[in-house]
């Protein structure tokens, strides 16, 4: 039942915008969309109703600015005209952000999840006028998304009825499914689940090059904190500190890492990490900072304490928004501050992926023109030799300070000296270059950021500042606790509902900030717990937004964590924290079913810390 079942005006040079609405959105990622010929609309509930009068599905798209593949499918299939004939006549074509209606696109993903097994951005899926997903597919060359669309086009015309019904049949199935996996287990079961956990994690962590997996590598920092968090309480095996070690060490001198700049890039299609899409997320920026952190004072290692903070200088200079990145109907922060961009776009003002950061010959000739040892700063930054990649090289780590005394025969304070202002010459010749940004400044990642910035701070008061900034623009924003809005700086039309994760994140945020400066912000923070608790539970458990955007949508009693952390794990964890000052929290704590359920134990890894914390209350 759950398997896959197999013109407004053409983008012409014209002063008329082919799509209007999405001129108008508020989200960079439906902007780049404006001249495609697909008659893109807004996702708004009332589409349903004109899909039940016109009798047409609706294919929602979902992809986010920074990805790669997202431009690609614009490029190759969404400003096509032959797909967009097909698209337009067949469909109401709905175009989605999913860091704006984040709860939409997670729940598309879980139900691609279930039925062809894997997901990822761009997701394409359609959605019958009940609002049921009748079948999906990620990125597609154009010649087989055209084959996608025709084999549907066919077959609603063929039996639409039919279709529609077996999409409901379907939903209710996947429902049922979820709902089996929310069904507690036995105590002796339940408590097997951390030998489970490892086991899992073992067999798919890479003891040679770190991470988990042997080709497309995310970081999972979800994960990895998990395991550092374990070590750290000494209940982690005896395998798990040289993993750690060998994963950031791997990750913080390879490809997956902006060594010039200090960000991280979102993921690597090799397992080597050193082909990054060089997709930039600010809640990837956070969370690996506040991992590089922790672990370099846990295993004394100051080199990853320079990773962290290096990442967090990353962000101030480089994800700052300025006064020009927003539109006229945006506000500021306190003081004037404007926040962080969402994400870099892996393609360049001229299309290119990854120009923003790779280094041709005559461009790296020229940044170092004035410079008194250019071969030095290429070897420091692994920039000899043959280029992995078409438009230039790719800094990473290369030969240490020591090597390069050693080999170029000078002083190391001398080649630290030379180093400095080798990236200083090259960090000045990218900013040139420009780095398309996504301006949205999004409630929830500033909650992670500001835990990341809340460690920084304790090593380098330069990130007090900063921090600072963070924490009064979300007391600002949460001041309201049942106003929180998903996006930070817009009227409050635009600014949408902020979601379970938002909650949790700014929750955690302030939380983290408040204990080690003792800022007087746990009410604020026990605020927002007690908001996410009215608004999101049911007698199911949490759902992510407080009215789901489609049937078939079930609440959880324990989200998963696979690239950013789970938001039940994160209030479940503060709630009990807080039991004591909050009588609202703890009437909610204790009725609530805290016996994991066996999805739990179907997918360990995405509910780690969760198991973990199941363990340290036993």
């Amino acid at each position: 039942m759950l398997a896959v079942i197999t013109a407004l005006s053409w983008a012409v040079a014209m002063p008329v915008q082919a799509n209007p609405e999405m001129a108008e959105s508020i989200s960079p990622y439906l902007r780049l969309h404006v001249d495609d010929p697909v008659k893109w609309r807004a996702w708004d509930p009332a589409l349903l109703e004109k899909a039940r009068e016109e009798q047409r599905p609706l294919l929602i798209s979902s992809g986010y600015y920074s990805c790669y593949y997202c431009h690609v499918m614009q490029e190759e299939s969404f400003q096509d005209e032959g797909i967009a004939e097909r698209l337009n006549e067949h469909f109401i074509p709905v175009k989605v952000d999913r860091e704006v209606n984040g709860a939409l696109d997670t729940y598309l993903l879980e139900f691609q999840r279930a039925t062809a097994g894997a997901t990822g951005w761009p997701l394409n899926v359609v959605v019958t006028p009940e609002g049921y997903a009748l079948t999906g597919v990620v990125y597609a060359p154009r010649d087989q998304f055209a084959e996608f669309l025709d084999g549907i086009a066919d077959r609603l015309e063929a039996d639409y009825d039919r279709l529609l019904d077996l999409a409901r049949r379907g939903s209710d199935e996947l429902s049922e499914q979820l709902r089996k996996g929310e069904e507690p287990m036995s105590d002796s079961r339940a408590a097997r689940l951390p030998q489970v956990l490892w086991n899992a994690m073992e067999r798919e962590a890479d003891d040679l090059q770190g991470g988990f997996g042997s080709s497309t590598k995310f970081p999972h920092s979800p994960w990895l904190r998990a395991m550092l968090e374990a070590e750290q309480a000494g209940k982690a095996p005896n395998w798990v500190p040289e993993f750690l070690e060998i994963t950031l060490d791997e990750m913080g001198g390879s490809g997956l890492r902006d060594v010039l700049g200090g960000g991280f890039f979102r993921y690597s299609e090799s397992p080597d990490w050193d082909e990054p899409h060089f997709e930039v997320m600010l809640e990837d920026q956070a969370q690996l900072a506040w991992l590089y952190l922790k672990a370099g004072t846990h295993f004394d290692r100051d080199d990853w304490i320079d990773i962290g903070l290096e990442n967090l200088d990353f962000v101030k200079r480089d994800m700052a928004l300025r006064e020009d990145d927003l539109g006229e109907q945006a506000d500021v922060g306190p003081d004037g501050f404007r926040g962080f961009a969402a994400s870099l776009s892996a393609i360049d003002e001229q299309g290119r992926e990854g120009g923003a950061y790779l280094w041709p010959e005559e461009d790296l000739d020229a940044a170092l023109a004035d410079h008194e040892n250019p071969e030095l700063v290429r070897a420091y930054f692994g920039m000899e030799g043959a280029s992995v990649f078409d438009l230039g090289y790719l800094p990473r780590g290369g030969d240490s300070i020591t090597q390069l005394a050693e080999r170029f025969e000078l002083d190391e304070e001398v080649v630290q000296e030379q180093v400095d202002r080798g990236r200083e010459a090259l960090i000045q010749a990218r900013e040139e270059r420009g780095l398309p940004r996504d301006e949205k400044v999004l409630t929830g990642a500033h909650g992670l950021l500001l835990s990341a910035l809340a460690l920084a701070a304790d090593h380098d008061e330069r990130f007090e500042e900063a921090g600072k900034a963070v924490r009064s623009w979300l007391l600002e924003v949460a001041e309201s606790p049942d106003e929180l809005p998903t996006l930070m700086g817009l009227p409050s039309e635009d600014a949408g509902e902020a979601t379970l994760n938002d909650y949790a994140y700014v929750a955690q945020g302030l939380r983290d900030w408040d204990s080690t400066r003792d800022s007087g912000d746990r009410d604020n923070a026990i605020a927002l717990l007690e908001t996410a608790w009215e608004r999101f539970r049911d007698d199911d458990g949490f759902r992510s937004e407080p009215e789901p955007p489609l049937p078939g949508m079930i609440s959880q009693r324990f989200h998963p964590a696979v690239h950013r952390p789970s938001p039940t794990t994160l209030i479940l964890r503060m709630t009990e924290e807080w039991l004591e000052e909050s009588e609202t929290l703890k009437t909610a704590f204790e009725e609530y079913d805290l016996r994991p359920g066996r999805g739990v134990e179907g997918q360990p890894k995405h509910h780690a810390r969760l198991i973990l914390w199941f363990e340290e209350r036993d």
